[in-house]
């Protein structure tokens, strides 16, 4: 596996994307300028914190790179009162999917480094990179009254694009030898496949539940 900067790399990035992502959805409920820095920090930081916490690393990666606050915030007031961001953010809206997809897979790799870097048996890692990826979807949502995509079944491939993808980045990684490769794939496979369930229907079988009362 690489150094730290490939993983500082991803998960700035991932930061990035997740802000987005939660301000398409503060512009979708009409939300101020508290309430969309609130959603976007969810987004953004909800996954990694709670990754934080069940590897009990400290810092908080947040904490530790006070800059992502600052970047967030900057998202924010750009978003909701620069009035070409404002314009992007219209135009970003149709393509919401492809924005939350980007944002998991990124999150997800991220989730799967950190977890790595910490000495974790490979499946146990890849777990950690699911809900790293995940969470910030699932906090977003309760918070906007919404269930959870991760928790429909009509949500699609979620959390099991993010593990296929995990696990491709884990075979480049440890196969080959090739950790940016290995992010590159994992993390387009994510988004190829949230995609594909999403444009194309492609989902796990339905619930017998719920077969049951068709």
């Amino acid at each position: 596996m690489e150094s730290i900067s490939l993983f500082t790399f991803v998960e700035a990035a991932a930061v990035v994307v997740s802000s987005v992502s939660g301000m398409i959805k503060a512009a979708e409920k009409k939300m101020d300028l508290v309430g969309a820095y609130s959603l976007a920090l969810l987004v953004s930081f909800g996954g990694g914190t709670l990754r934080d916490v069940l590897l009990n690393r400290r810092p908080f990666f947040w904490i530790e790179n006070e800059v992502y606050l600052f970047v967030v915030l900057f998202v924010a007031i750009a978003f909701v009162y620069v009035p070409v961001f404002h314009k992007i953010a219209k135009l970003l809206h149709t393509r919401s999917n492809t924005v939350e997809a980007t944002g998991l897979g990124l999150f997800s790799i991220a989730g799967l480094f950190a977890a790595l870097n910490m000495g974790m048996p490979l499946f146990s890692a890849s777990l950690m990179g699911v809900i790293t990826g995940v969470a910030g979807g699932v906090f977003r949502d309760v918070v906007t009254n919404e269930i959870p995509v991760i928790f429909r079944y009509t949500g699609g491939l979620y959390a099991v694009a993010s593990f296929v993808g995990c696990w491709v980045c884990i075979a480049f990684m440890f196969l080959l030898d090739a950790a940016f490769t290995g992010f590159i794939a994992g993390a387009a496979s994510i988004v190829a496949l949230r995609l594909m369930s999403v444009y194309f229907g492609v989902q796990l079988p339905r619930p017998l539940w719920v077969k049951d009362e068709e």
